[in-house]
């Protein structure tokens, strides 16, 4: 995994992200915290986890380096804010350090306390006053998924918590089938999580954010909460929901978010018509994805709910268009990270819980009446209003860093 391009909110000179949290934001090395639903191998202290589940639900904390050993904080900061053409470089994933483990029926032991007390502290020390939960896609190691979920914390300015859920995928994509019904049986592990951070730390909310076969895990998870009724609404306190690139059955993920809608505070679904990876995933499941739609798979409730659902639920539809954005490719899966446009708009909405129109998005209706907002060839002019206003609100320091 290679660190992502800077996102867009990065190339503003004015804006100095990093410098919100200065205690750990220049730190050359980036701890993450992290639970699993994989069965664990190895000492704790330098765990291994396998490709296959295990019952319990383990917790524990991830180094990872950006570059080389030795490399600087200057060289990492110039990476992560300049929109050079050099080549990226790696992410290291140094150590998986396991603290506890949870048995879902069963009280935390104090070693698990002890982890949530530990993300409590972190979250305290930054500007963010939720927890974010990164859930990733099929065919990926448990190396890649660190390095997604710890760019993901380390260009929120490492003002947010982050904690990676890395569910079981067999890391060969001739066994994709086999990841997708690892997928649902890791929604309740996903569930538990988000429930003992509502209820083991003060975040105002969990954001749960789920990047392509990982919205499978987490609709299904946040499916089983809303299912459950007025009593596990209580026990979590949901916040954005975001899902990049979903691949998950269309059909279903509709019906799930029913499910779960009125716990969210918003649910943000990321799409691109061209994208090739969720167009052979449709092959494979001889069905629609969420992140590729065809709204023909809906019946005529589904339709209503889904057109009625900007009004009353606070869904939201990002239809991401590369023929609008410069240097995306027309097929992009990776567009979250890839992208700076896109990759600034994630963490707009998850950092600042602006909406679409005042995150600088253009609304568009298709010929089907469903909503939906998209970037325009001035975005970066929409994008500087966005953070002057920011700004303006006490929400973004004004650069010191040399």
């Amino acid at each position: 995994m290679r660190l992502m391009p800077a996102p867009a909110i990065f190339l503003d000179d004015r804006t100095s992200v990093f410098a919100t949290n200065q205690a750990h934001a220049t730190e050359s090395e980036i701890s993450l915290f992290y639970a699993t639903n994989r069965l664990g191998v190895g000492p704790l202290e330098d765990r291994i986890y396998a490709i296959v589940p295990g019952r319990d639900l383990h917790l524990g904390e991830a180094t990872i380096r950006i570059g080389e050993e030795g490399t600087t904080w200057d060289k990492i900061y110039a990476w992560s804010t300049g929109a050079g053409d050099d080549r990226r470089p790696f992410l290291h994933l140094d150590n998986l350090r396991e603290i506890a483990s949870v048995d879902p029926a069963q009280p935390l032991t104090p070693d698990a306390a002890a982890w949530f007390r530990s993300i409590e502290e972190a979250r305290l020390r930054g500007a963010d006053s939720d927890v974010i939960v990164y859930v990733h896609g099929a065919n990926t190691t448990v190396e890649r998924a660190a390095g997604q979920a710890a760019q993901l914390y380390h260009f929120t300015g490492r003002n947010a918590v982050v904690v990676l859920f890395a569910w079981p995928t067999a890391e060969n994509f001739l066994r994709y089938s086999r990841d997708m019904v690892t997928a649902f049986g890791a929604a309740p592990q996903l569930l538990k999580l988000v429930e003992l951070l509502s209820q083991h730390t003060g975040a105002s909310h969990v954001d749960v954010f789920t990047y392509s076969a990982g919205g499978t895990v987490g609709s299904s998870a946040l499916a089983l909460a809303g299912q459950a009724g007025a009593q596990q609404m209580d026990a979590v306190r949901l916040g954005e929901v975001y899902h990049a690139a979903p691949d998950a059955d269309f059909a279903t993920f509709v019906a799930e978010m029913r499910d779960y809608a009125s716990l969210a505070r918003r649910i943000t679904v990321s799409v691109n018509l061209n994208d090739s990876a969720l167009r052979l995933s449709q092959a494979i499941n001889r069905a629609s994805r969420a992140g590729r739609p065809d709204m023909r798979e809906l019946g005529p409730e589904e339709t209503r709910w889904l057109l009625d659902g900007a009004r009353n639920y606070g869904f939201e539809v990002l239809r991401v268009r590369p023929e609008n954005i410069p240097g995306l490719s027309a097929r992009s899966h990776t567009f979250w990270y890839d992208d700076p446009w896109v990759s600034s708009d994630v963490l707009i909405t998850l950092l600042y819980h602006l909406g679409p129109g005042d995150r600088g998005l253009h609304r568009d209706v298709t010929p089907s009446g469903v909503a939906y907002w998209t970037f325009t060839d001035d975005y970066p002019v929409q994008l500087a209003r966005v953070l002057e206003q920011l700004r303006q609100q006490g929400q973004l320091l004004e650069e010191t860093v040399d």
